[in-house]
């Protein structure tokens, strides 16, 4: 079982604009056409990248209207490794096409620590 890419409705707004928000030509597309534009300009073979990494997050307060106590969505998707840093975070192409630092699990910021765990357990299945 995996997450979904984003949240199913989006609310786009020039100041609320996330890096992790994008579209592939299809769902079932692996990266966004962002991603692939930005991989092309880089010369990087978008259908057999040299690395990739399944980036984490969680749904902002704005996306998923999550009350305190409860645990945020999480969301998954591909992203293309560009290099790592020296303290192992990893610099990726975003869904939007930026370059994003995520963490060394591919997480894209601190997770709630239960969301942490249930993902660890789902990629031991």
């Amino acid at each position: 079982m995996t997450f979904p890419r984003q949240p199913e409705h989006i609310n786009l707004s020039p100041s609320g604009w996330s890096p992790w928000i994008g579209w592939g030509e299809t769902r079932e597309d692996r990266f966004t056409r962002a991603q692939v534009a930005e991989m092309q300009r880089l010369g990087i073979d978008p259908v057999n990248p040299p690395r990739v990494v399944t980036v984490y997050r969680e749904a902002t307060q704005r996306e998923d209207g999550h009350r305190r106590g409860s645990l945020p969505k999480v969301f998954q998707f591909d992203c293309p490794v560009l290099s790592v840093t020296k303290d192992k975070r990893l610099r990726v192409i975003a869904p939007n096409g930026d370059v994003k630092i995520v963490m060394e699990d591919g997480w894209a910021a601190e997770p709630d620590p239960f969301n942490r765990h249930l993902v660890n357990e789902r990629k031991a299945k």
